[in-house]
């Protein structure tokens, strides 16, 4: 049978040690500076905040090039030309990487790639893949094909939702207007976006400071579905206070989930969260 290579990308959010624990490839996207384009990890998230701070405005992100693709591909299928590659791709609702996959794809020589599209963002993203290594490490006897499937079912199940801790980023960002930000700076409000379908919908606001939030937080998101408790997905940009990491462990214990996998996002995702931002994924049964 085909040796099988799983891959994802930067915006997963998965720590390089949990990369290399589940044998998981990845292919940066990356952070564009006036003067400098860096890829996803290359430099402190600090740098980021520090950027902002001086300018006011945010870097731009880009997406996985085709060519980049081919160039990832082929490197990963280079040692095991009978190998197939199962590729967890960011959510072609959001950014144009996974039509860039797909054109990547087609000019590969020698690789063997099926895409997956996770219809998903950062922790989602990473708990689809982490779902995906699970299914391939339980399935030796699948095919490709089989596995596949399997992957392909729990993209739907795989929910998703994220709070802002303020509005700063999505506004030098262009993604909410001047008069909403500062209406939710004077009320103090924090909004909760949810993937769905693949798309970023913003749904409840938040009153209050973050410590207060996280509990209400995860309550809110297990009582909006059916949760298989074996695992949930923690995520958090640089500069969270660690009480509220803590608060959302605690809250998430108490909702009965028996592994809590907790990573800091990368420097794509920080750009579009910002400062202070968390968020959760869970799968369905």
């Amino acid at each position: 049978m085909a040796k099988i290579i799983l891959t994802t990308e930067s915006c997963s959010d998965l720590s390089k040690e949990l990369l290399e624990e589940k044998q998981i490839l990845s292919v940066p996207f990356s952070v564009n500076f006036p003067d400098r384009t860096v890829y996803d990890g290359e430099i402190p998230i600090q740098e980021i905040y520090d950027y902002y701070q001086e300018t006011k405005k945010i870097p731009k992100t880009n997406a996985v090039s085709p060519h980049q693709y081919t160039e990832f591909f082929e490197e990963a299928a280079g040692e095991n030309p009978t190998s197939e590659i199962i590729h967890i791709g960011y959510s072609s609702a959001c950014s144009c990487s996974f039509q860039n996959a797909m054109i990547g794809v087609e000019e590969c020589e020698k690789a063997k790639v099926h895409l997956i599209d996770s219809k998903n963002v950062s922790g989602g993203l990473g708990n689809l893949t982490l779902k995906a290594a699970e299914i391939i490490a339980n399935n030796p006897q699948d095919s490709v094909a089989e596995l596949v499937l399997k992957i392909e079912n729990f993209v739907q199940k795989t929910h998703t939702s994220f709070v802002a801790d303020t509005l700063d980023f999505l506004l030098a960002g262009g993604r909410v207007s001047n008069a909403a930000a500062i209406g939710a700076a004077i009320l103090r409000l924090k909004p909760r976006i949810d993937i769905v379908e693949g798309k970023l919908i913003a749904s409840k606001k938040y009153r209050g400071r973050m410590k207060k939030i996280a509990p209400q937080f995860v309550k809110d998101f297990v009582e909006s579905q059916d949760f298989n408790r074996d695992n949930v997905y923690l995520f958090y940009a640089l500069g969270t206070d660690t009480e509220v990491i803590e608060l959302l462990k605690t809250s998430l214990e108490k909702q009965g989930f028996r592994q809590i996998h907790v990573d800091m996002i990368g420097s794509v995702m920080t750009v579009h969260g910002g400062k202070g931002a968390i968020g959760l994924s869970a799968t369905t049964y």
